[in-house]
C-alpha cells in the first residue's frame, strides 16, 4: 500500500493546507515519486528502480526527464478531497520527502467568489469546539460515598450527604471583581475555597469537601502528607488545603442509592476517562482566557501536578489555533484514498520538572491561566499529547522548544 495515512491542516482563512502522507515505501530525496495535483485529488505515481532523477527536491518537472507517461509505475494512489476544498495544481512548495513520509505545502481556491472576493456562508460548522460542561452527579441530600478507583478501598465513612453542591469561581478573573462576605483581620479578602461539613465544591475536573466527610481512618493516615493518598493501595487521590481536601474526578468513584460511576460524565465520553478530563481541562481553560473577547486568541496554560511533598512538575501549553480543520484519511478502495473532516485544537507543549525561571515567568505573566491537575492526568495527558503528534513527520513535531500536538485525534 502506497499510502498509509493521510494528515491535513486546512487553512481555508489563508488558502493554503499542509499535506502530510505516510507510505508504505522507504522513500527518500532522490526517490522516482511523481506527484500529480488535480483541483479535486493529488495522484502519487512511484516508480522503483530507475535511475535517481535530476533536479531540485521541490520540483515535479524533474521527474520528467527520467519518468515518462508511458512507464508503467510500481505503485500509485490517489488522495480524493471530494469537495473539501479546491487546489491550484501549480502551488506547491516546501515538498519533504524521507523516513517514509512526504510533507508539503499548497495553496487552495475559496468555495465562493474569486481571488478578490470570498463568499463566507453562514453556517457551517459550529463556531465552539469545546466539549460541553460535563454534568456533576452528587446530588444534595442524596446518600453519597467515595471509593478509591485503583482497588475500591471506601474513602469516606459510610454514606454522607451534601446540602449544597456549587461550582467554584475561575481563578483567572480579578479578585476585586468579586464581592466577598467575609475578610481577614487586616481586611484583605481570601477567595480560598472553605467547605462546611455538607459542602461540595466543584470546578474543572476537581472538588473540593470538607476533611470531616472522608474516612477518620484515611485522614489519619495522610495527616503529616501534603499529597492525599489512599491508606490501601497508596494511589494518589488528591492534595490537602487549609480548610479541606481536593480530590480528582479520574482517582475516585462515585456511589450514590445503588448507581456506581464518575463525579463528573463529560459528553464526549469515550473509555479513557483521564484523558477526557484532561482534554477537557484544557478547553475550558482556553475559553476561560478568551472571555469577552470577539475573537480567539492564542493563550497560554500552566498545568500544574504535585506529584510529592516537596516535588511538583508543570506542563506549559501553548494554545496555537483552537479551532483548526484537519482532513485525515477514512477509507482506501482500490487505491483512492477519501478524506473526513473534523475540527481539531492545535498546541505546543513542554514539561517542566521544577519552578524554573521560565515557569516563573509564565505564572508570573496575567494573561497565562493555570490550573491544578491529577497525577494521573498529568502522565497520560502527556502520554496522549505525544502519540498525537505522530501524526506528523518527526522533522515538523517541535517548533522553538515546544513539542507540537493535537487535543482530539
Amino acid at each position: 500500500m502506497l499510502v498509509r495515512d493521510v494528515f491535513v491542516e486546512l487553512r481555508s482563512r489563508l488558502r493554503s493546507c499542509n499535506v502530510f502522507i505516510t507510505t508504505g515505501a522507504k522513500l527518500n530525496d532522490n526517490c522516482n515519486l511523481k506527484i500529480n495535483i488535480q483541483p479535486g485529488c493529488i495522484t502519487l505515481n512511484y516508480y522503483e528502480g530507475l535511475g535517481q532523477r535530476r533536479g531540485s527536491l521541490s520540483s515535479i518537472e524533474s521527474l520528467s526527464d527520467c519518468c515518462s507517461e508511458e512507464e508503467e509505475c510500481s505503485d500509485s494512489a490517489s488522495i480524493a478531497f471530494d469537495g473539501h476544498c479546491q487546489l491550484i495544481p501549480n502551488s506547491m512548495s516546501c515538498l519533504k520527502i524521507g523516513g517514509g513520509t512526504i510533507s508539503f505545502r499548497i495553496l487552495t481556491r475559496p468555495k465562493g467568489g474569486d481571488f478578490f472576493t470570498e463568499l463566507v456562508p453562514a453556517g457551517g460548522p459550529s463556531e465552539t469546539l469545546e466539549s460541553k460542561e460535563p454534568k456533576v452527579c452528587v446530588e444534595p441530600g442524596r446518600d453519597t460515598a467515595f471509593s478509591c478507583a485503583n482497588c475500591s478501598n471506601k474513602v469516606t465513612e459510610g454514606r454522607v450527604k451534601f446540602d449544597r453542591v456549587l461550582e467554584l469561581p475561575t481563578t483567572s478573573l480579578d479578585a476585586s471583581e468579586w464581592f466577598c462576605h467575609g475578610h481577614d483581620a487586616v481586611g484583605t479578602c481570601d477567595l480560598a475555597p472553605k467547605p462546611k461539613s455538607a459542602d461540595f465544591l466543584y470546578r474543572l475536573t476537581h472538588f473540593v469537601v470538607n476533611a470531616t466527610a472522608l474516612s477518620p481512618k484515611t485522614n489519619r493516615f495522610n495527616a503529616k502528607r501534603e499529597v492525599y493518598h489512599c491508606e490501601r493501595c497508596l494511589a494518589w487521590l488528591g492534595v490537602k488545603e487549609r480548610d479541606g481536601v481536593k480530590l480528582f474526578n479520574c482517582e475516585l468513584m462515585l456511589h450514590q442509592d445503588d448507581w456506581c460511576g464518575r463525579v463528573f460524565l463529560h459528553g464526549f465520553q469515550t473509555a479513557d476517562c483521564v484523558v477526557d478530563d484532561f482534554v477537557y481541562t484544557i478547553e475550558r481553560l482556553t475559553r476561560e482566557a478568551n472571555l469577552g473577547l470577539q475573537y480567539s486568541v492564542m493563550c497560554r496554560i500552566v498545568l500544574e501536578c504535585a506529584f510529592a511533598s516537596a516535588s511538583k512538575r508543570y506542563l506549559l501549553v501553548w494554545v496555537m489555533d483552537r479551532r483548526l480543520e484537519v482532513l485525515r484519511r477514512k477509507d482506501s478502495v482500490d487505491g483512492r484514498v477519501s478524506l473526513q473532516s473534523s475540527f481539531l485544537t492545535k498546541i505546543l507543549y513542554r514539561v517542566e520538572g521544577s519552578l524554573n525561571e521560565e515557569v516563573e515567568s509564565w505564572l508570573a505573566d496575567p494573561a497565562v491561566v493555570s490550573a491544578d491537575i491529577s497525577k494521573a492526568m498529568f502522565c497520560r495527558g502527556v502520554e496522549h499529547l505525544r502519540s498525537t503528534s505522530q501524526k506528523v513527520p518527526e522533522s515538523f513535531r517541535s517548533a522553538n522548544g515546544f513539542s507540537v500536538s493535537y487535543l482530539k485525534v
